[in-house]
């Protein structure tokens, strides 16, 4: 059981991750026993953030109330059905293959993306967990035509509004503004300049406040429907816009978000009625969110590490590529080395990060164990196919 922790010890706890990771900004909330303590460094408790694919939990909940899961969303090319593209087993890229700017900015732009071809991967619905903002588009244009209305309207009425989660919609006329690093691991920031185009608002265009993400997650902790799991990755299952894990031996219900300057963490304990919500204005944000995470006793459950041969780290070396992302997999020493780079889809531009260093927890599970990524986990889910998030095929 999580003990007791005042606004002043979140308050003190925020301020030293914020320094450790040069974060210009972070609130934090944790709901215990019905009551919330809040604090924030850089920014006030009840400041408004983008929580970026934090709204996915979101959308899955409204989805669950207005549309039949077991079928294709309506409108749209795909196969996979929405409960699928609800878990992330779709079969799709995670992005669009072309220039988002073709579908406009109106009332009827998801529509358009509907009507669209998305990018399929090799693999069909149902088969691997990968993860896509792209699925979570055609949902959202769905959610729209069901209800006769734009998805920003169904999403107001029909859950924020119920809700009365004040702070919470798409636009924000004070919104804590976002940073990016001006290279991937550095201190410096420099304020994110792009735009946040309409078509991905299913996918994590919602901001809020500390305060109504914990009054959100209340209403979430009964809510097994969303909570079964679905479909595993490395490290990890998926329910319905939840990522479910283990933390210090309990069973946690989350979903992280990073997008355009922005990360954040929102965090449910269900049996102990306990949730944990952290936003920051940094593309390094997570880092320190993980910091906040260690002194409340709710590090990930992971194995001890394992001995493997040099032969078969070998076996398991190469380069790997999906849309927008190439990773390459080195032996060193009893694990892996991971030189990641993606493609930016705000910014249009390749980022290199310094490289990861990874133990193995199985025979084809890794775990980061430094740096800002420390604690995600990479699997080899079949032969030649790696999984980090997304699946990544071999090259060479």
């Amino acid at each position: 059981m999580i003990g007791p922790v005042s606004s002043d010890e979140l308050a003190e706890w925020a301020g030293e991750a914020r320094e450790r990771w040069h974060i210009p900004a972070i609130a934090v909330g944790l709901l215990r026993d019905g009551a919330a303590a809040t604090a924030g460094a850089g920014a006030a408790p009840d400041d408004v953030f983008r929580i970026a694919s934090i709204t996915k939990p979101f959308v899955a909940t409204l989805a669950h109330e207005v549309l039949d899961l077991d079928s294709p969303p309506a409108g749209t090319k795909v196969a996979a059905t929405v409960r699928q593209l609800l878990s992330h087993q779709g079969g799709l890229a995670c992005e669009w293959p072309g220039s988002l700017e073709e579908f406009g900015d109106d009332d009827e732009a998801l529509m358009r993306v509907a009507a669209g071809e998305p990018r399929l991967l090799p693999f069909g619905p149902g088969e691997l967990f990968s993860y896509s903002n792209v699925g979570f588009w055609l949902v959202g244009a769905a959610i729209a035509r069901a209800c006769g209305t734009t998805f920003e309207e169904a999403m107001q009425t029909r859950v924020l509004d119920p809700l009365v989660l004040g702070s919470m919609g798409f636009a924000a006329e004070s919104a804590v503004p976002g940073f990016v690093q001006v290279m991937p691991g550095a201190d410096e920031h420099w304020p994110f300049d792009g735009d946040y185009p309409r078509m991905r608002r299913p996918s994590g265009g919602l901001l809020a406040s500390v305060g109504d993400l914990l009054r959100f997650a209340e209403t979430q902790f009964e809510r097994r429907d969303l909570q079964r799991p679905l479909v595993s990755g490395p490290g990890f299952e998926h329910g319905l816009g939840w990522f479910l894990r283990k933390r210090a031996g309990r069973r946690s219900v989350e979903h992280p978000g990073s997008a355009a300057g922005y990360q954040s963490l929102l965090l449910l304990i269900p049996e102990e009625r306990v949730a944990f919500a952290a936003l920051t204005n940094s593309s390094r944000g997570l880092a320190a969110i993980t910091d906040l995470l260690d002194r409340l006793g709710l590090a990930i459950d992971t194995p001890e590490e394992v001995s493997l041969s040099r032969a078969h780290l070998e076996e398991l070396a190469g380069r790997y590529e999906a849309s927008g992302v190439r990773l390459e997999l080195s032996p060193d020493g009893n694990g892996l080395r991971l030189d990641y780079s993606e493609k930016d889809p705000f910014r249009r531009r390749w980022d290199a990060y310094p490289p990861f260093r990874l133990r193995p927890v199985g025979e084809r599970d890794f775990e980061i164990v430094d740096g800002e990524w420390r604690g995600q986990w990479l699997g080899f889910v079949r032969e030649g196919v790696v999984s980090f998030g997304i699946v990544a095929q071999r090259v060479w």
